[in-house]
């Protein structure tokens, strides 16, 4: 397990703050450690729950974050777009990369949503594993989708059919990848295993991975298949970069394999397919 810097620690003790309600201690830090927190909640889209934890520290004695820092957030939060979980995890909008698993995925949806017991909870809590699944592959800020997981299963976990989760886990080969997600919140966000029963096992580096997520710029596997054609007409790509994208995919293919592999050929389709463009 990863050693957690300060700034690190700081920032996953605000976001259990905000998300969770949670009070854990935090460290003092320099103005421009405050300003590279505030940027990195903005990069990760958790402004808002960023901001929320912010306030319950204000009169901690640790908390010696500068006046013009909170007003630049409260700026930054009057443009911040406010999602229902809904919006952002429309479970007849989800889909695989996979051809095969994506198919048996449109089934269950089409199925789910005439049956006469469907299971609006199971839905949602489907649609945000999925799209975490597709933001953890494909080398996007995917912190977002799984704290809104953690929320989702305390909001409406009472009411969301395990059994059928599961077997729709199984059916789209997404059991592993639904564990690791479930791992990061008992690991990072102190949720106990108890409280996610489609955990079925302990994964011991879902704490150092979420690190990593913590810290990650996404920038760089977003120009990771930018293929360009070179004067003699020869489709050609930096070696570095699609090495990097395929190692950070390939991270994963213990979780999810028939995905992952899919994730890095679509990546590689799509790139080419710009440069026809």
């Amino acid at each position: 397990m990863q050693k957690t810097g300060i700034l690190a620690r700081n920032f996953i003790h605000i976001l259990r703050s905000g998300a969770f309600d949670e009070s854990k201690p935090i460290g003092r830090l320099s103005p421009f450690k405050w300003s590279q927190l505030t940027l990195l909640a903005t990069h990760h889209n958790l402004l808002v729950t960023y901001a929320n934890g912010l306030e319950k520290y204000y009169y901690n004695d640790n908390f010696n974050i500068r006046q013009n820092e909170v007003d630049a957030i409260k700026a930054r939060l009057q443009e911040v777009p406010r999602h229902g979980f809904s919006d952002l995890y429309d479970f007849n909008q989800i889909h695989l990369h996979n051809k095969q698993l994506d198919t048996k995925l449109q089934q269950l949806i089409q199925k789910e949503y005439v049956d006469e017991e469907r299971s609006y909870p199971t839905m949602q809590l489907m649609a945000i594993i999925v799209v975490a699944t597709n933001q953890i592959l494909t080398g996007k800020s995917y912190i977002r989708a799984i704290i809104d997981l953690g929320r989702y299963l305390r909001i409406d976990g009472d009411h969301v059919d395990f059994v059928k989760l599961e077997r729709w886990l199984r059916l789209t080969h997404l059991t592993n990848m639904a564990n690791l997600q479930g791992n990061m919140l008992v690991s990072v966000f102190g949720f106990s295993p108890e409280e996610i029963p489609f955990i079925t096992k302990a994964y011991d580096k879902a704490y150092d991975i979420m690190l990593k997520g913590l810290r990650y710029n996404d920038i760089h596997l977003l120009k990771t298949w930018a293929f360009h054609q070179n004067k003699s007409g020869f489709i050609v790509s930096s070696p570095k970069t699609a090495f990097k994208s395929i190692r950070h995919s390939m991270n994963f293919y213990r979780y999810a394999p028939r995905e992952t592999l899919s994730s890095i050929s679509k990546g590689i389709l799509k790139g080419l397919a710009e440069i026809e463009e």
